[in-house]
């Protein structure tokens, strides 16, 4: 008989066409599932199990032995992780913010009259138009065609801020090249962007197979929800990410029943990403001695038990906590006095697979933090370093291209 090997197993997941969990019922796959379709999920590893609530009798007996132990109420508990790439982990992602992913924007001549850009100032200027009712926000990437200065096309940029009458100046990374308005150009925020809402948040619920073919047997959790994420970001390393789920179930089959999802599709091919190529950005300033930085969502998902079924009516979710940490060499006391002053900073941080400059790229924009510590270690003979805990928060949304947010991320190959 084989054993099962972890290089023989795969992961695949999809969502339910309703986000709902009905309280006294849970769903059937074969219908509310369904085997058609499904995606392959790149993956370092996976902690999914079905756990349960346990309990023994105790009963004080004269043969000083246990006599009953029963088993309670039934969750899918666990996370997956694996390294960081656009668009693998996305859907996730999305599911955690709650909100609804924005599609790409394309503004021309018709929206934006002209383009013109300068070197020194690191900025476009819009001819027309305001950029930011039009949709362009901080921390969206962008790409252009059609510029009649070459190197300003099919470039990736990423917008650091607006400024100007009706916020015609775009502040962009990295500096385009300086060129005189044109009137001919095509401006896109590839990719897809998702930030947490205020409002009419929506539920989503996956099923997630873990499929060992080498001994063909499937487990299939059942009505899981995102608790979450937590991105580490090295200064030298593949970045990482993790996703915590709560499920309600978990279904076992073989043979002719396994795998449960027919034809998935293939896995992504993205690259993976690494923080050496991007940029860091606290309180509006490019920062280059960070070490590493690690940003976490957590929803907080719990799921008590009724009486009258071992399965749990809900999964709740609570609010959206981001929070994380920043560790950077001691250079100054900048970082030292936001900590000391309180003072409210925002952090961008832009990702790619590549130093290619149209490179598959994620950024993550913070608009609000607030730091929680900072911890320098006077300790060995070379570089000090400073240990800055942080606790993002809602941005008020009144700076021009913020949106009333905690958090926002754009990935330039989601779909």
């Amino acid at each position: 008989m084989s054993l099962a090997e972890g290089v023989q197993a795969s992961v695949r997941y999809k969502a339910y066409a309703s986000g709902t969990i009905a309280s006294n019922a849970q769903a059937v796959s074969a219908s509310d599932l369904v085997a058609t379709g499904g995606q392959t999920l790149r993956r370092v590893s996976s902690s999914l199990k079905l756990a349960k609530d346990t309990y023994a009798a105790n009963e004080i007996r004269t043969d000083r032995q246990l006599q009953d132990f029963r088993h309670g109420v039934k969750r899918a508990t666990g996370s997956i992780s694996g390294e960081l790439s656009c668009a693998t982990y996305f859907d996730f992602i999305e599911a955690a913010c709650r909100g609804t992913k924005a599609a790409a924007i394309t503004l021309g001549p018709s929206a934006l009259t002209s383009l013109s850009a300068d070197n020194t100032t690191s900025k476009f200027t819009a001819g027309g138009g305001d950029p930011v009712a039009l949709g362009l926000r901080t921390g969206m990437i962008f790409r252009l065609t059609g510029m009649s200065d070459a190197d300003n096309n099919t470039k990736n940029f990423l917008i650091t801020g607006f400024s100007g009458g009706s916020n015609r100046t775009i502040s962009v990374y990295p500096a385009p090249d300086t060129m005189t308005a044109d009137t001919s150009f095509s401006l896109v925020t590839t990719g897809k962007s998702i930030y947490v809402p205020s409002s009419s948040f929506v539920n989503r619920k996956y099923g997630i197979e873990i499929y060992n073919s080498d001994i063909d047997i499937s487990r299939l959790f059942t009505e899981c929800r995102v608790g979450g994420f937590s991105l580490k970001l090295p200064a030298t390393g593949i970045g990482t990410i993790e996703v915590p789920f709560m499920g309600r179930d978990m279904e076992v089959a073989s043979g002719g029943s396994a795998p449960f999802f027919t034809a998935p599709t293939a896995e992504t091919t993205t690259g993976l990403i690494a923080a050496v190529n991007g940029l860091l950005r606290v309180g509006g300033t490019v920062v280059g001695v960070v070490t590493g930085i690690d940003i976490n969502l957590n929803l907080n998902p719990s799921s008590d038990g009724v009486v009258g079924q071992n399965f749990v009516p809900e999964i709740f979710l609570g609010l959206a906590n981001v929070s994380g940490q920043v560790t950077a060499f001691f250079e100054d006391s900048t970082l030292v006095n936001d900590f000391k002053n309180e003072t409210e900073v925002s952090i961008l941080a832009y990702l790619t697979a590549s130093s290619a400059v149209n490179a598959q790229a994620m950024s993550i924009y913070l608009p609000r933090v607030k730091f929680g510590d900072a911890d320098v270690a006077t300790q060995g003979e070379s570089g000090q370093a400073i240990t800055m805990p942080f606790q993002a928060l809602k941005a008020a949304g009144t700076t021009a291209g913020d949106d009333a947010t905690t958090i926002r991320i754009h990935d330039t190959e989601a779909v």
